[in-house]
This record gives C-alpha cells, sequence and structure tokens, in this order.
C-alpha cells in the first residue's frame, strides 16, 4: 500500500474504482485498467477489501471468477511471470498484462500468495520432475521408404526417446540452474526487464538431440534467434 493510502477511507477507493469502471464503460473492470485510470492500486484495494474482486463487490461492480484453471496451468503462469522478471515475483507483480491470473486467483487457491509460491516450487522439485524416457524407444528399427513390391534396402531410423516439447519442471530446472540468464551473452531479465529468455536445446531436436537437462541450455531471444538450427 502506497504512503499515506491507509488514512483513506473506503467510501473514497469504491468511488474511484466506480468512477474508472464508468468513464471505462465497463462494469467488469480488470486490475490492469485500473492500475493505468485509476489513483490508488489494486494492492491498496486488495488490502483494504480482502481482494480485488471484494473491492468490486463492494462497489457493486461485475465480478468474475476463474475456477476452471487447473493448478498445472497456475503453476505455468507463475513460471512465465518468473521467467520474465528473471526472479521470483511478488504479490504485487501478479498482474495484467505479464501475468494471466491475479494474485487473489492465487490467494483463493492455495490460501495466500506466500503458499502458492511454496505448492509450486513443491511441485517442479518434486521426485517426479523428470521423467526418464523408456529405452526401448530409443533402438534404431528399420523403416522402408518404398513401394511394396520394392526390393530396397531398409533404412534404420532413430526414434526419439523424448518428447520435442519442454515440460514445466523441465524449463524451472534448467532456468534455475542457468540462474535465469542466457548462457551465451549473460543478459538476464532482473538486469534488463526487455530481455526474453527461452529454454532450447544444444543439439536441434531435428538433428536428433533429446530433450533431456544435459542437451537443454537457457537463452535470451536474440542468441537464440542468431542459433537458429546451428549446433
Amino acid at each position: 500500500m502506497e504512503y499515506g493510502e491507509k488514512e483513506i477511507k473506503d467510501e473514497v477507493l469504491l468511488a474511484d474504482l466506480l468512477r474508472v469502471a464508468t468513464e471505462l464503460n465497463n462494469p467488469n473492470i480488470t486490475i490492469s485498467e485500473y492500475e493505468k485510470y485509476g489513483k490508488y492500486t489494486h494492492v491498496t484495494m486488495g488490502v483494504r477489501f480482502g481482494s480485488w474482486n471484494k473491492a468490486k463487490e463492494k462497489a457493486n461492480l461485475e465480478v468474475t471468477y476463474v475456477i476452471n484453471n487447473s493448478n498445472e496451468d497456475l503453476f505455468q503462469n507463475i513460471l512465465d511471470l518468473w521467467t520474465h522478471l528473471g526472479r521470483q515475483p511478488k504479490y504485487g507483480e501478479v498482474i495484467s498484462p505479464n501475468s494471466k491470473f491475479s494474485g487473489s486467483t492465487y490467494a483463493r487457491r492455495f490460501g495466500s500468495w506466500r503458499a502458492a509460491l511454496e505448492a509450486f516450487i513443491e511441485y517442479v522439485n518434486s521426485d517426479n520432475s523428470i521423467e526418464e524416457p523408456e529405452e526401448i524407444n530409443s533402438q534404431l528399427i528399420p523403416l522402408i521408404v518404398s513401394s511394396k513390391n520394392s526390393t530396397a534396402t531398409p533404412k534404420e531410423v532413430k526414434i526419439k526417446r523424448t518428447p520435442r516439447g519442454i515440460n514445466l519442471r523441465l524449463r524451472w530446472t534448467i532456468l534455475k540452474r542457468d540462474i535465469f540468464s542466457c548462457r551465451k551473452c549473460g543478459s538476464s531479465p532482473a538486469k534488463d526487464p526487455s530481455i526474453i529468455l527461452h529454454v532450447d536445446h544444444i543439439i536441434p531436436w531435428s538433428k536428433d538431440g533429446e530433450t533431456v537437462i544435459e542437451n537443454l541450455e537457457t537463452l535470451c531471444e536474440q542468441c537464440n534467434l542468431g542459433k537458429s538450427n546451428l549446433v
């Protein structure tokens, strides 16, 4: 809460919230809209009334509760926000456009933002966080790329042991290992907010590179685009 805002009466806060909603002609005003046009902050509203949605209810505005998102959806959003910032996000930073969900969404699901972070850490560090691929999928098998009556010699092709996609837990492991910074140039969102990080294959997946810790690295967008499909 900003300095001096705790002295402001509830009626004044609600009046300002209603003012912005009226000016925008949007009874379901979003956090990002209020942050842009309001006199105070959504954090002040949340602290004073218990949550952003409770403040909207007090002002007789529309409230939309998101209840169909899974815990993994919420955890994925935490990782995206953490990656964007290059550090652990604070409650006041869980806002649009960088966050798909509000801090109050996490508070309703887990009890508090701190509890949500603890649940996230427990999830990404769980024992089954990195699943070992089955050995049966790593073998070479014959593949005939010819017509039915052809006498062509079968070609051996390697079947991937791992999928191309990098799941949430594996992304977290790589980003944490690389201290949320580019392994080539050292840039980090924590120092430069314009930096965008990617987790990429060292040996491209298209060139038989596997989706495993040893073959993954954190790169900034510029280094990743410059790398293209080269080894």
